[in-house]
């Protein structure tokens, strides 16, 4: 017996609705458990805001206006690559993954191209197929009145609730942009989030120079005899791939030599970057920016201002692929605008930084000089990070193997050149953060992205291998957070010292959610079972 047309409508409605509800639930509580705790309430909300989420997609692509289909349509596209992302890396889209894409170059967000691919095509082809069925089989229609309200007043509720993130002297605004991706995690505060800061970089545009130095900063500064300081930061360097670490392929054996301890060189082992991103590590190595605020990023002299004070004439050398652009890389481009010279490379890749080096050296008079050299390094593509010098050296080495290997090549390169324009000086290699290889960095989990190298070499004997472990951490960790204060030293300052042990001793890193967390307890939660 056939069932009367409105009960067979309100029948498939309502199986609508179980299956609207089964997959609302099964994200809700992924998120919900994302902080290894499960809370009902919250659990309730961001159900709630997830169920009302299909809702209005499907509203919206059941439309008879194309405009609206359209919108239904990017929401629908929007909502299956989360859940793509969620597949393919095992997480949620963070903070530091949307502040990455507002504040990335074109260059590097290009270089991203292929795992998004990956992320977006599926989502895609899922999204037309998905259209297509509702179009031709589905006719059940909500009314969006319910839904709606269920929304607003959820997201009411929610931003008017005290939470305990910190607030941010300069971004007080994402105080409310944490809680709304906190409670719409799905494509809502993500959108919302991404529109917001996307017009926020502004606070990174001024170049004027900052007066006050950090409290941990002894003045005055001493002229020292070198005249020349050099870092030269890798980029998503693993230190388990240098055979100079004892990686059983010769990958480093350049570095090696320069490095060795015969050479009054020194390499560090246990030695962990500060964050996972570049945005963040870069600025906490070159500026008195620490994992809990920004306040001192805008507050305080940098490590380049300071060099400028102590009379170091500074430049900001790059891969084009780390290019800083307008307000692309805002955030340690604030920074490196403050360099008496910002140049970047016009070819591939790195090795080509020792000739961009050499340019500069060779007709600047000034008697001291602090440079940056940002390298590519092993960012992915791996394959762009390599030339066929490399394939030949080593022929059965995977690709990120082969953009250690140049990087190798790179900072020899760069050392024979500074040989031959100075003979006091000062270098350090590290990185700016590791890598998981073929998969990325910046997720919650993986300890591999947080492994780097760090190598020192100085003509001062005042600056050996015991000066740079004297900033190692009780834990037997070489922090990132250690950067800013041996530049300091390296560059004539003295730190004061209990500001200096407390810090030391406080070995924390910055999460990509942006919230820090003790390396070892990090360490620890990230052991293989």
């Amino acid at each position: 017996m056939k069932l009367p047309e409105f009960i067979q409508r309100r029948s498939n409605a309502f199986i609508l609705l179980l299956v609207y509800l089964f997959f609302s639930s099964i994200l809700a509580y992924i998120h919900t458990s994302k902080n290894d705790s499960f809370i009902v309430i919250r659990f309730l909300l961001i159900l709630s805001t997830t169920f009302c989420l299909f809702l209005f997609i499907h509203i919206l692509i059941k439309s008879r206006r194309h405009f609206v289909v359209i919108i239904g349509t990017l929401f629908l596209f929007l909502l299956l690559s989360e859940i793509n992302y969620l597949i393919y890396f095992g997480e949620f889209i963070s903070e530091g993954v949307l502040d990455s894409i507002t504040e990335t170059s074109t260059d590097e967000a290009f270089s991203m191209l292929k795992p998004v691919l990956f992320i977006m095509v599926p989502a895609l082809i899922v999204t037309v197929g998905i259209l297509f069925i509702y179009k031709k089989f589905i006719t059940v229609k909500f009314r969006p009145i319910l839904p709606l309200t269920l929304y607003i007043v959820i997201g009411s509720i929610c931003m008017s609730v005290n939470t305990n993130i910190k607030n941010d002297t300069h971004k007080d605004y994402r105080l409310k942009l944490l809680v709304l991706r906190e409670f719409y995690p799905a494509v809502l505060g993500n959108v919302v989030y991404l529109g917001v800061t996307s017009f926020s970089t502004d606070i990174y545009a001024d170049t004027s120079e900052i007066e006050v130095f950090n409290d941990a900063v002894i003045l005055p500064p001493q002229n020292l005899n070198d005249d020349l300081v050099v870092l030269i930061m890798g980029e998503s360097s693993l230190v388990s791939r240098y055979s100079a670490y004892g990686y059983h392929k010769p990958t480093t054996p350049l570095m090696a030599e320069i490095f060795n301890q015969k050479n009054g060189g020194c390499i560090i082992n246990n030695s962990h970057s500060s964050a996972s991103f570049t945005r963040d590590s870069i600025p906490m190595t070159l500026s008195f920016n620490i994992p809990e605020s920004n306040d001192n990023l805008f507050i305080n002299k940098s490590i380049i201002e300071m060099a400028k004070y102590n009379n170091y004439k500074t430049y900001w050398l790059a891969s084009y692929r780390q290019a800083i652009k307008g307000s692309s890389n805002a955030k340690f481009g604030f920074i490196a605008r403050k360099s008496d010279i910002l140049d970047f490379t016009d070819k591939d890749h790195d090795v080509n930084l020792s000739e961009l080096l050499e340019r500069h050296l060779e007709k600047d008079n000034a008697p001291k000089k602090f440079i940056f050299i940002h390298l590519r390094g092993s960012h992915q593509p791996y394959s762009d990070g390599y030339d066929d010098i490399d394939k030949q050296a080593l022929p059965d080495a995977e690709d990120y193997d082969l953009t250690i290997h140049h990087t190798d090549r790179t900072v020899k390169a760069i050392y024979d050149v500074i040989n031959k324009y100075s003979r006091n000086y000062s270098i350090i290699y590290t990185s700016d953060h590791g890598e998981i290889v073929n998969v990325g960095h910046g997720m919650s989990r993986g300890i591999d992205q947080f492994l780097i190298p760090f190598m020192f070499i100085s003509t001062n004997n005042r600056f050996d291998c015991q000066f740079i472990e004297s900033f190692r951490s009780s834990n037997g960790y070489l922090s990132g957070l250690m950067n800013k204060y041996i530049l300091s030293n390296l560059l004539g300052y003295q730190i004061d010292q209990a500001i200096l042990d407390k810090e030391k001793n406080n070995d924390r890193i910055l999460l990509p959610n942006h919230h820090n967390i003790l390396f070892l307890d990090y360490l620890e939660l990230n052991k293989q079972p």
